[in-house]
């Protein structure tokens, strides 16, 4: 671990000497950074060595303010500093569920003029950094051969042209061909979904990007509806699923652990948490465990049920009494199966 916090130090110390360009003196820099000036010296002379530009200047006492160039990534308005070209150089693993899309190029493009303007030998010693930090995904589409399918779609979008699409449904596995008039993308838990009106249904749609097995551009132009807003499709959704029904008041309680865990994001932006603490009686002292109370506004259950079902009996939906009822008849069913 001793060569993990010397690289955080020198990232850290990085960062320092670009954001004061006024310089900082030695004694200051060791001083925030909990070491001595010989480490300090020493990080210098091993950060030089790796090619990161380090310089001074010194005053009329001859004291030494420390620096980076502050112009060292510079082009027109755009002004990227050293430690910002390899964050984004790492940044390469959070973006990869673009890759093989369209808009990946872009990405690839600025990746490329970032690892041919900081020194093989930096991305090389702060490659340590990736250690600490692991991407991990599971359930995740390719992308690599929907490049050209994702460009169409994008250009459709832009230019407000319709398609025809070869898409392969889900639930029956069925291939179909339709035009379809596509607003926007969504990018949702790795994946890409096209929104928009489909004249095979003669209604509005959500389609998976990876089940398009062909996109065409037609010669025909449609509108877009002023009143359509991308975001707002999915507002009242748990997920992806479209949601087009009465929006409803749910009330979940939740226990144990996955109180504790619920507690700690934001899963719609409907949600309002609040703890039931266990009623104190004449004879008992109130549970250590309380209750989680999370109240959401969906229109869309599907997705839902699958996320609670996901809590075992740590999650209890009180109500509406319909979606109580339909969950505990999903849950008797699966009960079924096992005992069979």
């Amino acid at each position: 671990m001793a060569g993990d916090n010397q690289i955080l130090r020198q990232w850290n110390l990085l960062r320092m000497l670009q954001t004061r360009g006024e310089g900082i003196p030695l004694a200051d820099l060791a001083s925030e950074a909990g070491v001595t000036e010989r480490t300090i010296q020493r990080d210098f002379e091993m950060l030089a060595k790796f090619g990161f530009p380090i310089e001074f200047e010194e005053d009329e006492h001859g004291k030494r303010f420390w620096r980076m160039p502050y112009n060292f990534f510079s082009s027109g308005a755009l002004v990227l500093s050293l430690t910002e070209a390899i964050s984004l150089h790492f940044a390469d693993k959070v973006l990869s569920p673009l890759g093989g899309t369209y808009l990946a190029e872009g990405i690839g493009t600025v990746l490329k003029k970032v690892r041919s303007l900081v020194p093989a030998k930096a991305l090389d010693y702060f490659s340590a950094l990736d250690e600490m930090i692991y991407v991990r995904r599971t359930g995740v589409s390719d992308y690599s051969e929907a490049g050209p399918i994702i460009r169409t779609v994008i250009d459709g979008c832009r230019e407000s042209t319709t398609l025809r699409l070869r898409y392969r449904a889900l639930w029956r596995g069925e291939e179909y061909v339709t035009k379809f008039d596509p607003f926007g993308l969504v990018l949702y838990d790795g994946d890409f979904f096209v929104v928009g009106y489909s004249h095979r249904s003669g209604a509005r749609r959500i389609l998976k990007a990876a089940r398009i097995l062909e996109a065409t551009t037609l010669d025909e132009k449609f509108k877009r509806p002023e009143s359509f807003h991308l975001e707002e499709q999915f507002r009242s959704s748990f997920g992806i699923f479209q949601a087009d029904g009465k929006v409803a008041e749910i009330t979940v309680r939740f226990m144990g652990v996955a109180a504790a865990y619920v507690e700690e994001r934001i899963w719609h932006e409907s949600q309002q948490l609040a703890w039931q603490p266990d009623e104190e009686t004449l004879f008992d002292q109130p549970a250590d465990d309380s209750a989680l109370i999370a109240t959401f506004h969906l229109a869309g259950v599907v997705e839902f049920k699958r996320w609670i079902k996901g809590f075992g009996d740590q999650a209890e939906i009180l109500k509406p009494v319909w979606l109580r009822q339909e969950l505990r008849d999903e849950l008797r069913d699966a009960l079924q199966r096992y005992d069979a």
